[in-house]
């Protein structure tokens, strides 16, 4: 999936790119991410490990994108938690609710 395959909603059953931050707890950004370890959940199922890892945009943004594949998005309640090792790193949770 390139960045021009992306679409505004998560569709059921097509690959989406989905971005989101990175937090600590003091509430700065999670710049240079380390030892990240996205995973996905379908439908309430068990975390399993994504097919792609999350990448930082740029260089220290803060901001990453993961481009989920369709076999990923096929459920009605996707959820994607990103991890770091970074010290004070918060997950990342995102729950998506593809659209049929």
């Amino acid at each position: 999936m390139a960045a021009s395959d992306a679409t505004p909603l998560p569709i059921k059953n097509q690959a989406y790119r989905l971005t989101f931050e990175g937090w600590k707890t003091d509430g700065t950004l999670i710049t240079s991410g380390t030892g990240m370890d996205t995973e996905i959940s379908g439908d309430g199922g068990t975390f399993a490990d994504a097919i792609n890892e999350a990448t930082e945009i740029a260089t220290a943004s803060g901001v990453y994108y993961i481009d989920l594949t369709a076999a990923e998005m096929n459920a009605d309640t996707v959820a994607v938690k990103c991890t770091w090792t970074n010290t004070n790193a918060m997950p990342a949770v995102t729950i998506l609710n593809p659209h049929e």
